[in-house]
Protein backbone atom coordinates (compact mmCIF):
# COMPACT_ATOMS: atom_id res chain seq x y z
CA UNK A 1 0.00 0.00 0.00
CA UNK A 2 1.37 3.42 -0.94
CA UNK A 3 2.04 5.95 1.76
CA UNK A 4 -0.42 8.80 1.95
CA UNK A 5 0.75 12.22 0.75
CA UNK A 6 2.32 13.18 4.07
CA UNK A 7 4.34 9.95 4.08
CA UNK A 8 5.75 10.30 0.59
CA UNK A 9 8.58 12.61 1.58
CA UNK A 10 9.85 10.05 4.05
CA UNK A 11 9.54 7.30 1.42
CA UNK A 12 11.41 9.45 -1.11
CA UNK A 13 14.16 10.11 1.43
CA UNK A 14 14.73 6.35 1.75
CA UNK A 15 15.51 5.84 -1.95
CA UNK A 16 19.31 5.52 -2.25
CA UNK A 17 20.85 7.97 -4.68
CA UNK A 18 17.69 10.08 -5.03
CA UNK A 19 17.86 13.84 -4.64
CA UNK A 20 14.18 14.41 -3.79
CA UNK A 21 14.47 18.18 -4.22
CA UNK A 22 15.80 17.76 -7.77
CA UNK A 23 13.06 15.29 -8.64
CA UNK A 24 10.38 17.53 -7.19
CA UNK A 25 11.69 20.53 -9.16
CA UNK A 26 11.18 18.52 -12.34
CA UNK A 27 7.50 18.00 -11.55
CA UNK A 28 6.83 21.47 -10.13
CA UNK A 29 6.67 20.15 -6.56
CA UNK A 30 3.90 17.61 -7.23
CA UNK A 31 4.84 14.65 -5.05
CA UNK A 32 2.20 12.39 -6.58
CA UNK A 33 3.67 13.02 -10.04
CA UNK A 34 7.19 12.20 -8.88
CA UNK A 35 5.98 9.03 -7.18
CA UNK A 36 4.15 7.95 -10.34
CA UNK A 37 7.22 8.63 -12.49
CA UNK A 38 9.55 6.80 -10.12
CA UNK A 39 7.26 3.76 -10.26
CA UNK A 40 7.35 3.97 -14.05
CA UNK A 41 11.15 4.29 -14.00
CA UNK A 42 11.39 1.12 -11.90
CA UNK A 43 9.07 -0.76 -14.25
CA UNK A 44 10.97 0.32 -17.38
CA UNK A 45 14.58 0.44 -16.24
CA UNK A 46 15.15 -2.01 -13.36
CA UNK A 47 16.75 -4.53 -15.76
CA UNK A 48 18.81 -2.04 -17.76
CA UNK A 49 22.07 -3.15 -16.16
CA UNK A 50 21.45 -6.70 -17.37
CA UNK A 51 20.47 -5.37 -20.80
CA UNK A 52 23.73 -3.44 -21.07
CA UNK A 53 25.71 -6.53 -20.04
CA UNK A 54 23.87 -8.66 -22.60
CA UNK A 55 24.61 -6.16 -25.36
CA UNK A 56 28.29 -6.19 -24.46
CA UNK A 57 28.40 -9.99 -24.25
CA UNK A 58 26.81 -10.17 -27.71
CA UNK A 59 29.26 -7.69 -29.23
CA UNK A 60 26.89 -4.73 -29.48
CA UNK A 61 28.74 -1.93 -27.64
CA UNK A 62 26.89 0.80 -29.55
CA UNK A 63 23.55 -0.49 -28.29
CA UNK A 64 24.96 -0.75 -24.76
CA UNK A 65 26.11 2.86 -24.99
CA UNK A 66 22.67 3.96 -26.20
CA UNK A 67 21.02 2.15 -23.27
CA UNK A 68 23.39 3.83 -20.81
CA UNK A 69 22.63 7.20 -22.42
CA UNK A 70 18.86 6.69 -22.13
CA UNK A 71 19.20 5.54 -18.54
CA UNK A 72 21.36 8.56 -17.70
CA UNK A 73 18.70 10.93 -19.03
CA UNK A 74 15.75 9.22 -17.38
CA UNK A 75 17.52 9.01 -14.03
CA UNK A 76 18.68 12.61 -14.19
CA UNK A 77 15.19 13.84 -14.97
CA UNK A 78 13.89 12.24 -11.78
CA UNK A 79 16.77 13.20 -9.51
CA UNK A 80 18.22 9.69 -9.32
CA UNK A 81 21.70 11.17 -9.23
CA UNK A 82 23.64 8.03 -8.36
CA UNK A 83 22.16 6.10 -11.28
CA UNK A 84 22.65 9.13 -13.52
CA UNK A 85 26.35 9.39 -12.61
CA UNK A 86 26.95 5.65 -12.94
CA UNK A 87 25.24 5.53 -16.33
CA UNK A 88 27.16 8.61 -17.52
CA UNK A 89 30.48 7.03 -16.51
CA UNK A 90 29.60 3.79 -18.28
CA UNK A 91 28.38 5.65 -21.36
CA UNK A 92 31.66 7.60 -21.50
CA UNK A 93 33.75 4.45 -21.14
CA UNK A 94 31.83 2.76 -23.94
CA UNK A 95 32.13 5.83 -26.14
CA UNK A 96 35.87 5.89 -25.48
CA UNK A 97 36.34 2.28 -26.53
CA UNK A 98 35.60 -0.07 -23.63
CA UNK A 99 33.93 -2.50 -26.02
CA UNK A 100 33.42 -5.67 -24.05
CA UNK A 101 34.43 -5.14 -20.46
CA UNK A 102 33.17 -2.09 -18.60
CA UNK A 103 35.05 -3.23 -15.51
CA UNK A 104 33.71 -1.92 -12.21
CA UNK A 105 31.48 0.62 -13.98
CA UNK A 106 28.93 -2.04 -14.92
CA UNK A 107 28.81 -3.34 -11.37
CA UNK A 108 28.45 0.16 -9.97
CA UNK A 109 25.48 0.81 -12.25
CA UNK A 110 23.91 -2.54 -11.37
CA UNK A 111 24.17 -1.81 -7.63
CA UNK A 112 22.77 1.71 -7.97
CA UNK A 113 19.84 0.41 -10.04
CA UNK A 114 19.15 -2.53 -7.75
CA UNK A 115 19.21 -0.43 -4.59
CA UNK A 116 17.06 2.40 -5.94
CA UNK A 117 14.56 0.14 -7.70
CA UNK A 118 14.13 -2.07 -4.63
CA UNK A 119 13.45 1.02 -2.51
CA UNK A 120 10.97 2.31 -5.11
CA UNK A 121 9.16 -1.06 -5.18
CA UNK A 122 9.10 -1.37 -1.39
CA UNK A 123 8.50 2.24 -0.38
CA UNK A 124 6.26 3.46 -3.17
CA UNK A 125 4.20 0.34 -3.86
CA UNK A 126 0.65 0.93 -4.96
Amino acid sequence: MAPRMEGWQAALDRIPGLDPAAGLRTVAGREESLVRLLRRFEALHARDGARVAACLAEGRPGEAQALAHTLRGAAGFLGLVEIQASAADLEGALRDGTDGDPGPLGGRLDRALADACAAIRDGLAE
